[in-house]
């Protein structure tokens, strides 16, 4: 009787299982491909800073190549408040929307330096 764990049950397995992940990542990049909104962010349309107003609704300045809109983004969708006739000027240096994961980075290291205090009591 045959050892069903046997070294050529378990390389057709995992040749099986690469031949699946090969599949799935071709058929992802064509994809990427055939959609270009979704590869990633474009140079010339970035969101320039975002204020929350309540939890459901934000205020957002778009750069759109050489203009800049102030759009409201709320439950019912997105409304473009005003267009400025000239670009806002931004401090050199320092970006106007943190991005999320330098928030949760310095989150990290703020919970890394301070001891929490309840461990302290099961000693």
């Amino acid at each position: 009787m045959s050892d069903p764990l046997s070294w050529y049950s378990m390389l057709r397995v995992l040749a099986g299982l690469a031949l699946v992940l090969v599949v799935l990542f071709l058929l992802l990049r064509v994809l990427r491909r055939l959609q270009p909104g979704l590869a990633g962010s474009r140079e010339d349309f970035r969101v320039l800073a975002s204020l929350a107003l309540s939890p459901r609704e934000r205020l957002l300045l778009l750069q759109l190549g050489e203009q800049q809109l102030l759009l409201g983004a709320g439950v019912q969708g997105l409304r473009c408040l005003h267009v400025l006739p000239r670009p806002l000027a931004q401090r050199p240096g320092a970006p106007v929307a943190p991005s999320f994961a330098a928030w949760l980075q310095r989150a990290g290291q703020a919970a890394r330096v301070s001891p929490s205090p309840s461990s302290d009591e099961h000693r």
